[in-house]
């Protein structure tokens, strides 16, 4: 007989609101003039608005390199005569955040400030640093020709679009160098070039976050990698050309791409036309077979119609028209038109509720009822757990449950209520998770004391060893967590070294011929302004919850990970991120997710079960810990 299965349901200078210093200048009345009917028609352009945009529309009928004006403008006025190298360098600073707002076959206003030899080492998009907007840009004059600048910083972007938050307290540092040309003074950029700093009120106008897909290896699952792109007239192209680089090395062994090896965009641009928008591939493209050419043709559709304004995409190949899928007659509208489908997944509607040493299939949308009537279908009895064992596991069929046994580096398994021997493989082990597939997972120390990751064949009736999984980069670290993806293409690791910051590291899974995990990718780190972490699970695709810390001594909390986007509070400019987080849960042990971020639930060290109701925490009467299947 099988358990239920459950059903799914520094100078004189004030700080302006966006956080730059605005020394005191000597102008003229023009031109006093003209920046007070700029800073009018902005206030008057934002009086309407109820918060921000972060994209604005790509136009229909014109192609992309035609110039498009945002529906919020970065008014910035270019360099007055006379003005102090401080005044130069804090110009140019905040020029930068309008680099895509000059006019059609005009030079950003930035350029304005700097010197002729350094106009081509400024790329605004190639090392962007964030700053939150209360903080003032710090200038100091190191000598007649050179000024170094700092700020505080909240994030860095590369040039791929890769979104790094940094840990509080981050500064960021420039030297400049400085002449003079017709008696004004110019900035002269260092010879290895130089970026944007930009504060997190302009940043949400002029930069958006967009998913890059790849298929999962063997699936037609497209599995999504968050970049952040300026969103403006040629925001299409840049998608296009993300989308064409190979696969991100944290994903690498877990997912694929259709695109051959040299393939590029034939065209400087992609072209949009009534919301069509046509890319053209090299030749090399049409060396990929019928498997390949779907992917493709899915991945550039799934990533390009996000863009504002587009709503299909047609693929082409250079010298040989239309790219050959069957499937697709005319623009491709949706990824399902080609047999794909982007991440998704399906909250758990039961979960088991353990009271002492039993346990009773439960309601999760009523956990923070006092009552709850029984749930049809729940057995008569279950097995009852050893006292002292912790950590319950529940698989997506029903039938498979896990807990940590109550001596160090044991592990309990029951399938279908049958209790099965589980042979000593660890020292050390931390709670146990099911993956969709009934794959059960465990890490931590080693029978040799080492860290590591194992998996567990959990649909099987019979005694089954653990299977360890590769991971060389865990090395010298104690494992705190693991927690698969619904889709099972990656993994939340936490692990800590000594006295540095925890990590919480995203890596791709990478299996072998039979589907079982093997290894796991070098991992990309997110939520890097987390000094301290306990315990992660997976929430969306694109969403971890994490019970950790910011700062040295300061209670856990949960807190939201975004991939890609970190802990965001910062990003979004929040004055104090506290005010926008749950209350602390002093002694949380385990975080445990039933239905998206509002169904997150704590269990403490002293064996409380908390459920968030509003923005406190509500005790569970007399239960110990809950077991929730994946999301699936």
């Amino acid at each position: 007989m099988s358990w239920p299965r459950h059903p799914r349901t520094a100078t004189m200078s004030r700080p302006n609101q966006r956080g730059y210093a605005i020394a005191a200048r000597s102008r003229g009345p023009s031109t006093v003039a003209a920046v007070i009917v700029a800073v009018v028609v902005a206030l008057l352009a934002l009086a309407g608005c109820t918060g921000l945009p972060t994209t604005s529309p790509v136009m229909v009928g014109r192609g992309v390199d035609d110039y498009v004006a945002p529906e919020v403008r970065i008014v910035v006025p270019p360099p007055a005569p006379g003005e102090t190298p401080e005044q130069i360098v804090r110009g140019f600073l905040r020029a930068g955040a309008a680099f895509q707002d000059a006019g059609e076959g005009a030079p950003a206003v930035a350029t304005a400030y700097l010197s002729r030899g350094s106009v081509d080492r400024w790329r605004p998009t190639s090392d962007v640093t964030v700053f939150d907007r209360t903080s003032l840009v710090g200038v100091e004059l190191l000598s007649g020709d050179q000024v170094q600048v700092t700020v505080t910083a909240v994030a860095k972007i590369d040039e791929s679009g890769r979104y790094r938050e940094v840990p509080p307290g981050s500064t960021a540092t420039a030297t400049f160098g400085l002449s003079r040309a017709t008696g004004e003074w110019r900035i002269e950029l260092p010879d290895n070039g130089f970026g944007l700093w930009i504060n997190t009120d302009d940043f949400s106008r002029v930069f958006g976050s967009f998913a890059i897909h790849y298929p999962a290896i063997g699936s037609r699952t497209l599995v999504p990698d968050v970049r952040w792109f300026p969103v403006g007239p040629r925001l299409v192209t840049v998608l296009a050309r993300a989308q064409l680089a190979g696969v991100p090395g944290y994903l690498k062994g877990s997912v694929e791409t259709g695109f051959p090896d040299g393939v590029k965009l034939a065209l400087d641009a992609v072209s949009v036309t009534d919301g069509i928008a046509t890319v053209v591939l090299s030749p090399t493209a049409s060396s990929g077979d019928a498997a390949r050419r779907r992917a493709m043709w899915a991945q550039l559709t799934s990533t390009l119609i996000a863009a504002s304004g587009i709503l299909g995409v047609t693929v082409e190949v250079q010298g040989a028209g239309r790219l050959a899928v069957p499937e697709v007659s005319g623009p491709a509208r949706s990824v399902t038109e080609l047999g794909f489908v982007k991440v998704s997944s399906t909250s758990p509607s039961t979960g088991l509720l353990r009271t002492g040493s039993g346990l009773r299939l439960v309601d999760l949308s009523r956990l923070v009822q006092l009552e709850q009537p029984p749930v049809p279908g729940a057995p008569s009895s279950v097995p009852e757990l050893p006292a002292g064992a912790t950590g319950l596991a529940w698989s997506a069929d029903g039938a498979s449950l896990a807990a940590l046994a109550p001596e160090p580096g044991a592990l309990l398994r029951w399938r279908d209520r049958v209790l099965l021997p589980v042979p000593r493989f660890a020292t050390a082990l931390a709670r146990p998770s099911f993956d969709a597939h009934g794959r059960l997972w465990v890490t931590g120390a080693g029978l040799d004391g080492a860290p590591a990751v194992w998996t567990i064949n959990g649909a099987s009736p019979l005694q089954v060893a653990a299977e360890p999984v590769s991971a060389p980069w865990l090395a010298g670290r104690s494992v705190v967590a693991v927690a698969v993806s619904a889709d099972d293409t990656r993994v939340v690791v936490i692990s800590r070294s000594g006295t540095e910051p925890d990590r919480v590291d995203i890596a791709g899974v990478v299996r072998d011929a039979a589907g079982r995990p093997v290894a796991l990718a070098t991992p990309i780190r997110e939520g890097e302004a987390l000094r301290h972490a306990v315990h992660a699970v997976w929430i969306d695709a694109l969403t971890v919850a994490v019970i950790g810390a910011v700062g040295a001594g300061e209670p856990v909390r949960p807190y939201l990970v975004e991939i890609g986007q970190g802990i965001g509070l910062r990003r979004r400019g929040t004055v104090d991120p506290l005010d926008n987080l749950l209350p602390p849960t002093p002694g949380a042990r385990w975080v445990v997710a039933t239905s998206g971020s509002r169904g997150i639930v704590v269990v403490t060290l002293d064996g409380a079960v908390l459920v968030r109701v509003g923005g406190s925490w509500r005790n569970v009467p007399d239960a110990t810990d809950l077991g929730v299947p994946p999301a699936r």
